[in-house]
């Protein structure tokens, strides 16, 4: 019997009940990207990539830091929980402590990990509450959902060990700049400087700084601000609140600065663009800063 796990914009968490056959789960999205996470309570599992076998067994937890192409095995019997996270949704979940660097270095690598009995209770709690919130949205879910996620995630980090070799892949430039995007994607609104994005990272301004411009070939300055100017093209363009009240949501002082900011950006005034967006076809697309897809 298969199972797909199908994509989500935020998180899907899939029961895997007990069953007199074999259950199939086909890990990842079509698109890539996210992360998948495996809790096997009872019973056995196999995961599957390109013929390369890992055997779990439970109670266990299975981080997966790429899942597309990977598919898992339950035997007979078994139960637990699988989920498929957005990548934004973890950077959230990760948040901003004194331990999300670590985090964010535990979350770019594959982590199998055995569970003792108030662990495997805690994680089935936990993953419980999530598909409860899932199954029956109601105002402040995605809160809790945050506030679960990162109850794994920090279990994950106590599992895992502060003296881990997981914290040797810390310099990799790839790494670096996929928790730099992470951490735009959820605090852009926030305006922060990017000496609080390379502390986070822990490395300086001028590596983070070198780093973005070597490798993308612009400033981390100049990323953050295209991704607020794209929220703010979109937001121009699709929703009806007032420009004063996107400037707002958007961590702007005043309406000048935010009309100076867009203007600066986008060549014509907030005002103006959404005259123009209201007439242009659906399927155009005028404003489009650079985005995210053009990051590793």
């Amino acid at each position: 019997m298969a199972v797909g796990v199908m994509p989500s914009p935020r998180i899907l968490a899939h029961r895997l009940d007990s069953s007199l056959h074999q259950k199939v789960v086909r890990m990842g999205s079509p698109g890539g990207g996210g992360r998948s996470l495996v809790h096997l309570s009872d019973g056995a599992a196999r995961l599957d990539h390109a013929g390369e076998i890992r055997e779990l067994k439970a109670p266990c937890l299975f981080w997966l830091s790429a899942p597309a192409g990977q598919r898992m095995v339950a035997e007979a019997g078994s139960t637990g929980t699988v989920a498929q996270i957005a990548d934004e949704f973890v950077t959230r979940a990760a948040g901003d402590f004194a331990e999300t660097p670590r985090l964010h270095i535990m979350i770019d690598l594959d982590h199998q990990l055995s569970l003792s009995v108030p662990e495997n209770r805690r994680m089935t709690s936990s993953l419980g509450a999530i598909r409860q919130e899932l199954d029956a949205p109601q105002p402040g879910s995605d809160m809790l959902i945050v506030a679960h996620l990162r109850v794994i995630l920090v279990a994950m980090l106590r599992l895992v060990g502060p003296d881990s070799a997981l914290l040797g892949g810390a310099g990799s430039r790839q790494q670096l700049l996929q928790r730099f995007r992470h951490l735009v994607e959820v605090n852009f609104r926030g305006q922060w400087p990017v000496g609080r994005y390379a502390e986070l990272l822990g490395i300086s301004h001028d590596r983070l700084h070198d780093l973005c411009r070597r490798e993308l070939g612009k400033t981390p300055k100049a990323l953050i601000a295209e991704r607020l100017a794209r929220e703010a093209g979109l937001g121009l363009e699709r929703s009806s609140v007032t420009i004063k009240q996107l400037s707002h949501t958007l961590g702007f002082r005043d309406l000048a600065h935010f009309s100076h900011f867009f203007k600066r950006m986008t060549g014509m005034p907030p005002g103006a663009f959404r005259r123009m967006m209201a007439k242009a076809a659906p399927e155009q697309d005028t404003v489009s800063p650079a985005n995210f897809a053009d990051w590793p």
